[in-house]
């Protein structure tokens, strides 16, 4: 079998996957909230996200930033040659497949870094009371982080397509929720982020490959929708977003010279069953509740 071949039979196997979770609904509504506001209950509800800016300071974010950068030039100098995908200490690193045209290190080909919540500066933000307790009144007392990921936004990179997230998360129970923190600037110019206000009310929709030559594995698109509502959110260094995981987002391409970059963590309430096989990208901690009390186990 042709190299393109098994890429082929891959995104097939992948998309079949996906569109397992078509037509699931999560109908939850927020109410009587101890933490949130009545503006951000509402706009939950209505829209589902919430936007709280300058929830980080730009230090915090900097740090984060840097703290990636070097986790990535450590991971790839102890790889044996230039992959599409990268595995050491725990971390998953995955490379730009349509790079920038300038390219000085390493961090500047790749795309996203998976499973750094399990310690440092990553795991202290999961753990911050203020982040906790408006998931609490989402989730309930108990909440798992099951998923981290940052991701580089380098010039040229192509933004991801219309999608949902739950359509990754083939979970017992919804909704999970998204925590984005901004720890860049994020423009039209650059690739922000794109939303589709009360979408998270719909369905999960088919979701097809993405037919752009040299797309990023995984990228998946919704194209049985109208999407004329949409609404790009231009965040500032340390604003957070919280998002549903039934909503639908996209982002831009980034046609400028600068990076943007966002940390981004998916919460679940303990106990949620992923089925017989979990993703290779998920690592599910205990940050609220019963489940500090016990070792996590999932069983099907």
């Amino acid at each position: 079998m042709s190299k393109e071949e098994q890429n082929n039979s891959s995104t097939e196997e992948f998309i079949n996957r996906i569109n397992k979770q078509k037509g699931r609904t999560s109908p939850q509504i927020v109410s009587k909230s101890k933490y949130l506001s009545a503006h951000q209950e509402k706009s939950w509800n209505e829209n589902g996200f919430i936007l709280i800016p300058h929830f980080s300071s730009d230090d915090k974010c900097e740090e984060i930033n840097q703290t990636v950068i070097d986790i990535v030039r450590s991971m790839v100098k102890k790889a044996e040659k230039f992959n599409h995908a990268y595995i050491d200490q725990g971390h998953i690193g995955i490379r730009e497949m349509k790079p920038s045209e300038k390219v000085e290190n390493i961090e500047d080909e790749m795309s996203k870094v998976f499973r750094l919540h399990q310690k440092g500066i990553f795991n202290e933000f999961i753990k911050r009371e203020d982040l906790l307790n408006v998931i609490e009144d989402i989730l309930g007392e108990n909440i798992d982080c099951f998923l981290s990921q940052f991701i580089f936004k380098n010039p040229g990179a192509w933004g991801q397509p219309w999608h949902q997230d739950s359509s990754y998360f083939p979970f017992d129970r919804s909704p999970q929720v998204g925590a984005w923190l901004a720890t860049s600037p994020a423009t039209k110019e650059n690739g922000c982020l794109v939303v589709l206000p009360g979408s998270q009310k719909e369905p999960i929709h088919e979701h097809l490959p993405d037919e752009r030559p040299g797309s990023n594995y995984g990228y998946t698109e919704i194209k049985d929708h109208n999407f004329e509502k949409e609404i790009p959110l231009l965040l500032d260094t340390g604003d957070l977003l919280l998002f549903h995981s039934f909503l639908m987002h996209k982002s831009y391409d980034n046609k400028s010279n600068r990076r943007r970059t966002a940390m981004v963590y998916h919460f679940a309430e303990t106990g949620t069953r992923f089925g017989d096989i979990d993703s290779p990208t998920n690592e599910w901690i205990s940050v609220r509740g019963k489940g500090l009390a016990t070792t996590y186990k999932n069983s099907t």
